[in-house]
């Protein structure tokens, strides 16, 4: 179980850049163009495993783990914020401040010395940029294009992902062995 909250709540891609990409020369659909960045910005998130802008991500293991949690949303900055939380079975918490410490990177790993014994609930700030205009320009084009797909099959079957989305999620996807 993951959520995700903002800590930015801006748009991950100027709204003028969606619509240049788009040819959109108008203001009556600035709404739609918006909810369509975010929506395109999802896609990408989710399919990569990232947190374009900041964002605190909770995670409730289902099972007991083991000395090495990978934490499936990234990347954690170094001197991020970490909670870990022990949950007993009836439900209760107990923060664990010691016994722990954080591989930070785009692929953060949660290590546990000892392994715990109960399930955990984890809350972390990750963040690839702080704001849109520091986003890479292969995922602001990824997301420009993706939302531009969207635009253009609104009110069809639903837009699928766009060649440029697609590989640009593949260049930042996690590969386990």
């Amino acid at each position: 179980m993951i959520t995700r909250t903002p800590i930015n709540t801006g748009l991950p891609l100027s709204l003028d850049e969606a619509k240049a990409h788009a040819r959109v020369d108008h203001d009556e659909e600035d709404a739609l163009v918006e909810t369509l960045i975010r929506a395109a910005a999802s896609d990408i998130e989710a399919l990569a495993g990232l947190a374009l802008l900041p964002q605190s991500v909770t995670m409730t293991t289902e099972d007991i783990p083991g000395c090495a949690v990978s934490l499936p949303v990234g990347p954690m900055q170094t001197g991020a914020a970490m909670e870990v939380l022990a949950v007993a079975d009836d439900g209760t918490v107990t923060a664990m401040t010691t016994g722990w410490w954080i591989e930070t990177g785009r692929y953060p790993v949660l290590h546990l010395d000892p392994a715990p014994t109960t399930r955990l609930r984890l809350t972390w700030t990750a963040q690839l940029v702080a704001t849109a205009a520091d986003m890479p320009a292969d995922l602001r084009l990824a997301m420009a294009d993706q939302a531009l797909r969207a635009f253009d099959e609104r009110g069809g079957a639903g837009a699928a992902l766009s060649a440029q989305t697609a590989r640009v999620i593949a260049r930042y996807r996690r590969v386990r062995l």
